[in-house]
């Protein structure tokens, strides 16, 4: 690997030192000045490849590119990694949707364009469709422009681009998560109450199977994240062992009395008591589900499994809509996403006296400043308290 300094007598002059047969050797880049971090990358990776892999730089002697070849190069390499337990199937799916999106965006608008033609023209076009075609939220079109992101850096890597476009696009900032993205006490209590009231029909075939009942109420009842609940296996697969890996997996012991969350390089056992054990055996006998608790199969017209039906879980976006639907329903704000109703878990433990470093295990969090965060006093609350002074 190359240097890129500058030099101590004539500041401002940027020097490029390698090593080639076994000798230390120099190259003057030039009087550029004061360089940023990022620009410092992209001069230096030019010249490692100018200098010690003997290759040019020349634009007209690099071979084009497509966009979409370069986007499929990079998820097999990320799946690799999965493999190798350096990124977590979920981070790497999530990538692979959004630059679904991203790809149609280019190929609908652009054509098949090669990846040095993508521009921070392009760049913020697609932040404007993401915003007023598909009405994301800031977060949304922050993190979908981070999966653009990885294509570039490898792009920039293997020297098929020699300028990052994203130098000049102002991608917008996540939006910061506030008191008011948790359900309130009684917000928390009406949720509650229905899902309860429908585990209870359903055990009694009062109720039909409902994917999105089920899932919130993993959440409500075990403060379980979205994606644990849709992972969630009747039994321990070949590759669901070791910890402080990247790798997630969920899944249930022999006789149901146990959940393994493994999430976020932290596994924690869970504990499930007697209701929830006959809601899983429930499930089982209805869905006749192989892999997964929960699995998104086709059905045929009477019920039952189509042939051609697989065992493939949830994808954690399939409740975003329906359970606005539902909340609208019960009459909630529907601004509520389904892990806001994790954190109203925590605030309800909180609120209950339990202590802040138990309700962290329970809810699988790395630190417990991790869960002081939820620990909010809502105006109810606050009632109840100077009640008793």
């Amino acid at each position: 690997m190359g240097s890129l300094y500058q030099k101590t007598d004539k500041k401002g002059v940027w020097v490029f030192g390698y090593m080639k047969d076994g000798k230390r050797n120099q190259k003057v880049v030039g009087q550029l000045g004061d360089l940023p971090k990022q620009k410092q990358k992209e001069i230096k990776r030019k010249y490692e490849i100018r200098y010690e892999d003997n290759k040019t730089m020349d634009l007209k002697k690099t071979p084009k590119q497509s966009l979409l070849t370069i986007i499929d190069d990079v998820m097999e390499i990320r799946k690799k990694k999965v493999k190798m337990k350096s990124l977590s199937e979920t981070t790497v799916g999530g990538d692979e949707n959004k630059l679904r999106y991203f790809k149609d965006f280019v190929f609908d608008n652009f054509g098949n364009l090669n990846v040095d033609d993508i521009d921070d023209t392009i760049l913020n076009n697609y932040t404007d469709y993401c915003r007023d075609q598909l009405g994301n939220n800031p977060t949304t079109i922050h993190n979908k422009h981070k999966s653009v992101q990885i294509v570039i850096k490898h792009s920039l890597m293997k020297g098929f681009i020699h300028q990052n476009p994203y130098d000049n696009v102002d991608i917008p900032k996540p939006i910061s998560r506030h008191k008011d993205d948790i359900p309130t006490d009684d917000e928390h209590k009406i949720v509650k109450s229905y899902l309860d009231g429908y585990v209870n029909d359903y055990l009694n075939e009062a109720e039909k199977f409902s994917p999105i009942n089920i899932i919130l109420y993993f959440i409500v009842q075990l403060g379980m994240r979205v994606g644990e609940v849709c992972n969630m296996k009747w039994k321990k697969g070949k590759d669901d062992i070791g910890e402080g890996h990247s790798l997630s997996y969920v899944y249930l012991n022999s006789n149901l009395t146990k959940l393994h969350i493994h999430s976020k390089k932290r596994l924690r056992v869970v504990p499930l008591k007697e209701s929830i054990q006959n809601l899983l055996k429930k499930i089982q006998s209805d869905t006749n589900s192989k892999t997964f608790v929960l699995e998104n199969h086709l059905r045929k017209k009477n019920g039952k499994r189509h042939p051609q039906s697989t065992s493939k879980k949830f994808n954690d976006t399939y409740c975003s809509r329906p359970l606005k639907i539902l909340l609208r329903r019960l009459n909630v704000d529907d601004k509520y996403s389904p892990h806001c109703f994790r954190h109203s878990f925590v605030t309800d433990l909180w609120r209950k006296g339990n202590l802040l470093s138990h309700i962290g295990n329970v809810v699988g969090h790395s630190d417990v400043t991790m869960t002081e965060k939820y620990g909010h006093l809502d105006t109810s609350d606050m009632v109840s308290v100077l009640e008793d002074v």
